[in-house]
């Protein structure tokens, strides 16, 4: 996450500085506002999302039934029996899983079990300072829209080269 962060303030300080060795005040203004506006609805999902997360995952106690004899004896499961599912034709699992999931009644009851990361208040609260945002320039004449996108792609494009440089190290 520092890496992460840091990598934003990187780009924003290169930004920054060309904006003011350019003396371009407006172009400043809107990259800064949109850059706060993206990060606080990123961090909003992000949370919503997270607590969405950890709240199925409390509800899904998952049972460990391997005695501690079998964990030392067997830690990788090697000598295990296949179950009877796995002997299934790949594609037949596939195509079951398939089906599963494209039934309404299933995509209705994955759009409200997931509903609560999307309606996170904290989302909404991003994208509410957004729209307030991008009006407040507006009103006052200072809005500049490819400055507002370049600001709200900051975040974006720093979550993809850190993604691209932790992915390299490995």
């Amino acid at each position: 996450m520092r890496k992460f962060f840091l990598i934003l303030i990187v780009l924003d300080l290169v930004l920054i500085f060309y904006f003011l060795i350019n003396k371009n005040y407006l172009y400043l203004l809107n990259t800064q506002i949109a850059m706060i506006s993206s990060l606080i609805v990123t961090g909003g999902s992000f949370l919503g999302y997270r607590r969405l997360v950890l709240k199925r995952a409390k509800e899904q106690n998952i049972l460990d039934d391997k005695d501690l004899i079998d964990k030392i004896d067997d830690p990788y499961n090697l000598y295990e029996e296949e179950p009877k599912e796995s002997q299934m034709d790949a594609k037949q699992i596939f195509e079951e899983e398939k089906k599963r999931l494209k039934s309404p009644k299933q995509s209705v009851k994955n759009f409200i079990l997931t509903s609560g990361g999307f309606l996170s208040i904290y989302r909404i609260f991003g994208y509410l300072f957004l729209v307030v945002s991008v009006l407040f320039l507006i009103d006052k004449k200072m809005f500049d829209a490819i400055a507002y996108m370049t600001g709200l792609s900051l975040v974006p494009i720093s979550a993809l080269v850190f993604t691209v440089v932790n992915n390299y190290k490995k």
